[in-house]
């Protein structure tokens, strides 16, 4: 469940990172584009308090990251980059031998 927007500005607990990057997950499972991120819309974002925004910050990221790693998951990125990896560490092997 997404923190109201009342409590933006609020210490975020690791329960709330977590349900967070959930939220964003499902959103992503769902078919929601990044920048339909919740954590934009203009009543969540802070204005004119600007130690709020440091939070807002951390809640807007934790959404979008867990919105990133299920496109990844599902676009096969995670693959193609551990591959890309371990291509890489194989090459350097080489010139080692």
């Amino acid at each position: 469940m997404l923190a109201s927007p009342d409590i933006v500005g609020a210490r975020m607990t690791i329960e709330e990172l977590i349900d967070l990057q959930e939220a964003g997950s499902r959103a992503r499972v769902l078919g929601l584009k990044a920048y339909e991120n919740p954590y934009l819309a203009p009543h969540r974002i802070p204005t004119g308090d600007t130690s709020a925004l440091g939070d807002w910050l951390a809640r807007h990221d934790a959404w979008k990251f867990g919105w990133e790693v299920e496109d990844a998951s599902r676009e096969g990125r995670i693959e193609t980059h551990f591959k890309a990896f371990i291509s890489m560490a194989k090459r350097r092997l080489s010139i080692l031998n």
